[in-house]
């Protein structure tokens, strides 16, 4: 970070002619626009993430108005050190990589969704968009397998009066078939008759080894159909067949509400107090400066109480508010029956993970879910799996205790953190758009230093607000690892 500083510090001094490294000089920063773009895109290029980059320069510019609003003449020299905190810390936030990260630009603001719910044709019951138990896009069907039939011969047998509709209200489908015969309305030989474009048919068949011909004919318009038997032996015959969506005026229909999901910025913060004798000797003997080393403690130590807030929140509501097969079980220890080893028995892992990650996929409609967070002792069951592969490294991943990984060719992105309680690994489905958002976590201002100096003795808080918000439970599932 200190390298990263003094680039970030000669450049913006090269571009703008401000020099942020001199004492005073932030202020004058934050009120020109050239030397603070110049100052937050220098901070923001390392970071990889294209979307972690942009809200980091949209909470740089959160703290820049918060900066500027408490300090009239000039900037505090703890205060300076706002950004390179937030540098250090948001982006390696292991709830940033789990939720939906959505700044808010004000400390309180609403997210507005589009709720769909659907209407099949004749029918009053209502769906939540999206459907998959039902048809809802298809007209009133017919028959198999509700299992109509009419008798024959007819001469204008009604279709649609089976349903309580009119030819008024709806038509016919160029789907009819007739799929059986029978002699008694009971014992039926199945068959397949299909009416012409405009409706006529005919086509032997064979009921108890007597033979007969059914012809016919469709009326699509008026939901009519005629039937007749050449030799007398059928005198029943079964459809099946879907009203048209074609000038229809029980088409199925939509209903449209918006559903708004408040979120309020609350507030951490950590205070520290020291002396200046302290500062002055940890200075003199070590070399080490006494604020920044505090800072990246009390900012280390927010960024963890998110996490652990965030993380524990999404355990909960899983367990309150979803079913029981939103939850899975599996011990890390083989069966005593078991002789291939622990190795081999911990691949056993991988069916439990999929069966969660399908419920969260079958409740949603949306995706399975695709993110795994735990503890690394539980994660060391993981590491024996063929298929796993860290993708970051401890001094870019870990400096808040997690690293990145993949498992089962990079199904599931693997999220190792001490936050995550022993026992439990937690799966959500992170989507990448917004409007899919499981969980929302929305910082406003991540971190604002306040310096309170009492007398002889220093003091200095930094506070954290952001905003949380649990929009689908059903996006979350849960893995017991016994012992």
């Amino acid at each position: 970070m200190k390298e990263l500083l003094t680039e970030v510090y000669k450049t913006t001094k090269k571009i703008s002619g401000v020099d942020p490294s001199k004492p005073g000089n932030m202020k004058a920063v934050l009120v020109d626009d050239a030397a603070w773009n110049c100052y937050v895109t220098g901070l923001a290029e390392s970071i990889e993430n294209k979307k972690d980059r942009g809200h980091f320069i949209q909470l740089a510019e959160n703290t820049r108005i918060n900066l500027l609003e408490n300090s009239m003449f000039q900037i505090n020299p703890y205060e300076t050190l706002t950004l390179p905190i937030l540098r250090v810390f948001y982006p390696k936030l292991v709830a940033k990589e789990l939720v939906t990260v959505s700044p808010m630009d004000k400390p309180e603001t609403v997210k507005a969704f589009v709720k769909a719910s659907f209407s099949p044709s004749n029918s009053s019951t209502q769906y939540d968009a999206p459907v998959t138990n039902t048809d809802i896009s298809r007209g009133v069907a017919f028959g198999t397998p509700i299992a109509a039939s009419m008798p024959v011969p007819s001469s204008d047998y009604d279709v649609l009066a089976t349903a309580s509709l009119t030819s008024t209200e709806a038509h016919l489908e160029r789907d009819f078939e007739i799929t059986g015969v029978s002699v008694d309305g009971t014992a039926w030989v199945d068959v397949s008759i299909v009416p012409a474009v405009e409706g006529h048919f005919s086509a032997s068949v064979s009921v108890g080894g007597n033979a007969d011909v059914i012809s016919g004919k469709v009326d699509y318009l008026n939901g009519t159909v005629a039937v007749s038997s050449t030799t007398g032996v059928v005198l029943f015959a079964r459809f099946q067949v879907t009203t048209s969506l074609e000038e229809n005026r029980i088409n199925p229909a939509v209903q449209l509400q918006v559903d708004k999901i408040r979120l309020y910025a609350r507030d951490r913060q950590i205070s520290a107090n020291w002396t200046i004798n302290m500062e002055q000797d940890m200075r003199a003997l070590f070399d080490i400066s006494m604020q920044a080393e505090i800072v990246n403690i009390l900012g280390q130590q927010v960024a963890l109480d998110i996490d652990r807030e965030i993380i524990n929140a999404l355990i909960t509501a899983n367990t309150r508010l979803n079913a029981a097969d939103h939850q899975g079980a599996f011990n890390r220890t083989p069966p005593t029956t078991y002789t291939w080893g622990t190795k081999y028995w911990h691949e056993n892992i991988i069916p439990v993970l999929n069966g969660l990650s399908g419920q969260i996929y079958t409740d949603t409609n949306i995706e399975a879910g695709n993110t795994i967070a735990a503890n690394p002792l539980d994660v060391a069951i993981l590491e024996d799996l063929q298929t796993f592969n860290y993708t970051g490294t401890s001094s870019v991943d870990g400096d808040l205790g997690y690293r990145s990984a993949t498992v089962a060719g990079g199904k599931w992105r693997i999220l190792t953190s001490a936050v995550v309680t022993q026992g439990t690994m937690l799966m959500v489905y992170k989507p990448v758009e917004e409007l899919k958002a499981i969980y929302f976590y929305s910082p406003y201002v991540p971190a604002v230093l306040h310096p309170y100096p009492l007398g002889f003795t220093p003091s200095l808080t930094i506070l954290s607000r952001y905003a949380t918000a649990l929009v689908r439970s059903a996006g979350i599932a849960t893995l017991t690892i016994g012992p």
